[in-house]
């Protein structure tokens, strides 16, 4: 039944006392259940957590309890229901539904249906009806302010409202303007490998995430929230998506970058080297980049295979295996019981797992010579009783007693000891292999070798290039297998552009349970020298062709005007172009500067502070620029922030950038602190990848300042007269 504004205001206010009421009853719990379940502190403890949760939940939603309804009349029923969809879905105490959670099967009608024949998929099948009513609500604080009625699936005009919010309120809103290409996505299958290359301003962030929530709440009868796993390109990323989860009712999903979970398979940190001089290189001479480049490819992993093969006769026992003094078994043995055991295929040449194995046939010879073992041990106590004293033998007969006893449970444990001593650390491993390349694969001159012998000392020195991850990562799946890593069923990797077809392979045999959604914009991979130039070969070689692409061609983000002038660079590149949704702002301003200092930035800085923009960048080609510029600023009245490899937060407020570290984020306003042709060449695919993705951070207005001549990618602009 169509409800008008005073009816839909009633509605909410009903909404909102049930809300409360539940509140209540809640928080009465959490003060009963101490006394109820005094006794039994493990359903005590359960029921508290989930009482917690819910009041959180509760709290968190009350501002806004739902931000769409829909009407749907289903073929086979009676009347038609009525559905208010929130963040969450709420019940009440008598379980009557109150709101219904964004990601239950019937509110997919909000994101892919039309007014009209409709239906949508349900665990019991495909249910068919009519859909009657689909509208949207902006509530604030739990005031109705308006609501408006749809009959499309999608519409520029109503993303307006939201597209026109602070960066900071946009991923808060995300949710209520889906759009029906993000929408299919999202509600993928979880079995499915998906591949999405998606435009600036695309919503990848979004949609990875909302994925995620999706899948948790579809699968939670299956698989537990951490065995969700979302790798970022470095953790101040992660921290600055890491709010949105919570938000969505999604707790304990991991979020790492993959330096993180090196650091947790090695067990020890390190310090990843900044990307900046490998950056700087790139722009100069790539040539120079030989290392990086190979450390990421199939090459680089087949020359480790080779390694390997010889690294296992290291771990071939080299001495008798004996107990206190006591042989057990003789080296040569041990070498031949070794050498039998062949790598498993389902293994796929796991060093730890042909060690188990051999240390399963090893105490099968145990039980097999246990009486023969034990008279050879017990012929050797009978010579020592003739030269200990009787202290000595008491301790000597216990440790007897303690080796019959081990023997008898085929000596697993000292086995294991046995074996994995030799079993090397993994950093030790890789520097070993560095420095002895030249024998696994062609390198083509000296200085390059020195290059591997440098990253080897890097490597001592507990410092790491990202390009070394995916060595470390495959080293070791090699040498110990997956570990926890098992138990992981779905990966979600954000801009994954930037890592090589090495990474992606080695993730990939280190949670061969897991499924992957991976999301990145070959306009943006700024990391020619690690990063990849197609998904082609991630999808044949690391997926076997089991992984479907798809495309995210709209950008949500920026204005038109934004969104075209940052065309002009994909177009110079010959890449996809953004499609931007229609939201008109002000025109790009293109200043010409006699030279670019600190003074004429800080006045559009009072001009963007003025129109009360909350996050504001100013983005710089490198860190030289970045420092030379922030010195010159820093009698602003305001703080501005400085953004570094190792900052892990942004907050808001204004901040200086290099437009590497600025991709993947967002800010109300922007300023390009020099785009001359000197700084951004043309003619190099990295200077205009940089550049693009300066171009592509603001909500609502960028400015780009020069000095003399600008990028030849973007003169059409200022030839225009814009």
């Amino acid at each position: 039944m169509l409800k008008t504004q005073e009816e839909e205001q009633v509605y909410l206010a009903s909404t909102l006392k049930r809300y409360y009421d539940l509140k209540k009853i809640t928080e009465q719990k959490l003060n009963d259940y101490p006394k109820i379940y005094k006794n039994n502190p493990v359903l005590l403890e359960s029921l508290l957590n989930q009482s917690y949760h819910k009041l959180v939940m509760l709290d968190r939603n009350i501002p806004k309890p739902y931000f769409a309804r829909i009407d749907f009349k289903d073929e086979d029923a009676l009347e038609e229901i009525e559905c208010y969809i929130g963040k969450v879905g709420v019940s009440d105490e008598n379980n009557k539904l109150i709101t219904v959670d964004w990601r239950a099967p019937v509110a997919s009608l909000y994101y892919d249906a039309n007014v009209g024949e409709a239906s949508y998929e349900a665990p019991i099948g495909l249910i068919k009806g009519d859909l009657l009513l689909k509208r949207q609500y902006e509530i604030e604080d739990g005031q109705l302010k308006s609501f408006q009625d749809i009959d499309t699936v999608a519409s520029d005009e109503l993303l307006k409202p939201y597209l026109s919010m602070n960066a900071d309120n946009r991923l808060k809103n995300i949710v209520a303007t889906i759009q029906k290409e993000q929408n299919e996505i999202i509600r993928e299958k979880i079995y499915k490998n998906l591949i999405v290359e998606g435009v600036a301003g695309s919503g990848k962030t979004t949609v990875a995430l909302h994925r995620i929530a999706y899948l948790v709440y579809h699968y939670q009868d299956a698989i537990k929230p951490n065995q969700y796993l979302v790798i970022g390109p470095n953790r101040f990323f992660v921290n600055y998506i890491s709010g949105v989860l919570p938000d969505l009712d999604v707790q304990e999903v991991r979020e790492n970058t993959l330096e993180e979970i090196v650091e947790d398979l090695l067990g020890q940190k390190f310090t990843l080297i900044n990307d900046e001089e490998k950056i700087k290189t790139s722009l100069v001479n790539p040539k120079k980049l030989f290392a990086s480049e190979l450390r990421v490819s199939m090459a680089f992993k087949n020359a480790i295979d080779h390694f390997l093969s010889d690294f296992a006769d290291s771990i071939i026992p080299k001495e008798d295996f004996k107990i206190k003094d006591y042989l057990i078994i003789p080296q040569k043995i041990m070498k031949n019981i070794f050498l039998e055991q062949s790598f498993d295929e389902n293994d796929d040449r796991i060093f730890s797992k042909k060690v188990d194995k051999c240390i399963l046939y090893l105490g099968n010879y145990i039980r097999d010579n246990e009486g023969k073992i034990i008279n050879a041990i017990d012929k050797i106590y009978m010579d020592k009783m003739n030269v200990l004293s009787h202290e000595e033998l008491i301790k000597e007969r216990k440790s007897l007693l303690e080796i019959k006893k081990e023997l008898h449970n085929r000596c697993k444990q000292s086995l294991k000891r046995y074996f994995y001593r030799n079993m090397p650390k993994i950093s030790s491993l890789y520097i070993e292999f560095l420095n002895n390349i030249e024998k696994y694969i062609s390198i083509p001159d000296e200085r390059v070798l020195k290059k591997f012998r440098a990253i080897a000392q890097n490597i001592r020195k507990k410092k790491l290039d990202f390009e070394d991850l995916a060595a470390l990562l495959y080293l070791c799946y090699r040498i110990y297998g997956t570990g926890i890593y098992h138990t992981i069923r779905h990966v979600v990797i954000d801009e994954a552009q930037d890592l090589g077809e090495f990474h992606f392979y080695a993730l990939r045999k280190l949670m061969p349970n897991a499924t992957f959604s991976i999301f990145g914009d070959l306009a943006q991979a700024i990391y020619p020298y690690r990063g990849i130039d197609s998904w082609e070969r991630v999808k044949q070689i690391v997926f076997v062709n089991n992984a479907e692409q798809k495309y995210l061609v709209k950008s949500y983000r920026t204005t038109m005007e934004i969104m075209q002038s940052a065309n002009h660079i994909t177009k110079h590149l010959g890449l996809m172009e953004a499609k931007p949704v229609i939201r008109h702002g002000r025109t790009v301003q293109y200043r010409n500067l006699p030279n670019i200092n600190g003074k004429f930035i800080k006045q559009i800085l009072d001009d963007y502070m003025s129109k009360n923009y909350q996050t504001i960048a100013i983005i710089c080609k490198d860190e030289d620029e970045l420092e030379w510029l922030f010195n010159h600023l820093n009698d602003y009245p305001i703080k501005i922030h400085k953004i570094t490899n190792q900052l892990t937060e942004y907050v808001g407020g204004i901040c200086i950038i290099t437009s590497y570290l600025a991709k993947g984020l967002e800010f109300d306003g922007t300023i390009i602190s020099d785009a001359s042709c000197n700084r951004y060449d043309s003619n190099k695919v990295i200077d205009m990848k940089l550049l693009y993705v300066a171009m592509t951070r603001a909500l609502h207005e960028c400015q780009v300042l020069y000095h003399q001549d600008i990028t030849s990618a973007l003169k059409s602009e200022i030839k225009n007269g814009k």
